[in-house]
């Protein structure tokens, strides 16, 4: 017993606070995430504004109608936008700008480009790195298959 009153007493003892150190946090600002876009693009919006990220020029009245009408009739929305965006991209004429693979940079840039235009804001550090991982460390992901996957994805579809 008398032992453990000793120890007790070195223990107390030893465990002393020091107010010298002084523990800070940084402001750190924080922004939406992608993930909080909100406003559905109407379909007419949608067909529009994949023409014009593909083609740089608008779509003719006629063909929107006939786009819009295919889209509406259909009832697997995921599998008409992937047809859309295939079809749009397969007809050739094109402003998709090539990838340059010269240096990490390049590489770099055109996701930054990509993602601005696509989806109105920056990628941030983890998309930038794996999209431009991905595209150094595979040949065969061409701008059409970054243009594919990033216009089919949800966020796409949201403002």
């Amino acid at each position: 017993m008398k032992y453990l009153i000793y120890i007790l007493l070195i223990v107390l003892s030893s465990c002393k606070r020091d107010p010298s150190y002084i523990f800070e946090v940084n402001d750190v600002t924080v922004t939406a995430s992608a993930g909080e876009k909100n406003r559905l693009k109407t379909d007419i919006e949608f067909v529009s504004i994949a023409h014009t990220d593909i083609f740089g020029s608008n779509i003719s009245s006629n063909n929107l109608e006939n786009i819009v009408t295919t889209y509406k009739s259909f009832g697997d929305k995921s599998l008409t936008i992937e047809m859309i965006i295939r079809k749009f991209i397969d007809d050739g004429g094109t402003n998709i700008t090539a990838i340059d693979r010269s240096s990490k940079t390049s590489i770099e840039s055109f996701v930054i480009n990509t993602y601005k235009k696509l989806y109105n804001r920056e990628p941030d550090a983890f998309e930038k790195w794996y999209l431009s991982d991905l595209i150094a460390n595979d040949d065969v992901i061409n701008a059409e298959i970054v243009y594919f996957s990033m216009m089919t994805a949800n966020e796409y579809r949201y403002y």
